[in-house]
């Protein structure tokens, strides 16, 4: 992304040009949740759910929470028109994308992105104004990846003294 002060605003701008791009992972809209009412969504999905459990564990008068059932029900009712949306409508499995992330903290944090820390840059780069083509080596040589899945982290690109742009990179999904 173009280098801006506010981070916040490259980071949206990063998310809606892979979403506009088609740069995420799509789950196949669930159709049948989308024909149902909630309750008969539920009923049907619980008493598969049931079902399933009975033929790999034998008969079980257990009553299963349908808290997931109920949750990919509203899911399915999302008409995705943008990042935000996308995630509503995949909230168990995430876009794989920048998309995951949804803010900037000063510290890594699950579906935030946060600087590396200078120590680090210091480190791979010798430098804390690392040049983008050293940004880009470093993540293809696996070097910057010690965030943890669902983290996400971004480093200033500088053309010599000048910042250039912001590199977003992390990891989210499978």
């Amino acid at each position: 992304m173009p280098y801006q002060q506010d981070v916040e605003a490259a980071l949206e701008l990063a998310r809606q040009d892979a979403y506009d791009r088609g740069d995420y992972y799509r789950v196949t809209p669930n159709m049948q949740a989308r024909t149902m009412s909630e309750e008969d969504y539920v009923a049907w999905e619980m008493a598969e759910l049931r079902r399933a459990l009975a033929e790999a564990f034998g008969d079980d008068d257990s009553d299963p929470d349908d808290t997931m059932a109920r949750d990919s029900w509203r899911a399915a009712q999302v008409e995705v028109t943008g990042p935000d949306s996308l995630l509503d409508a995949q909230i168990y499995s995430g876009a794989h994308s920048v998309i995951d992330m949804t803010g900037v903290a000063p510290s890594p944090e699950p579906g935030m992105v946060a600087p590396v820390p200078d120590d680090v840059l210091e480190e791979v780069f010798g430098t804390c104004r690392p040049a983008a083509d050293a940004i880009a080596g470093a993540i293809a040589g696996r070097s910057l990846e010690d965030f943890g899945r669902w983290h996400g982290a971004y480093v200033v690109a500088y053309d010599g003294e000048h910042p250039e742009s912001i590199v977003f990179f992390g990891s989210s999904g499978d």
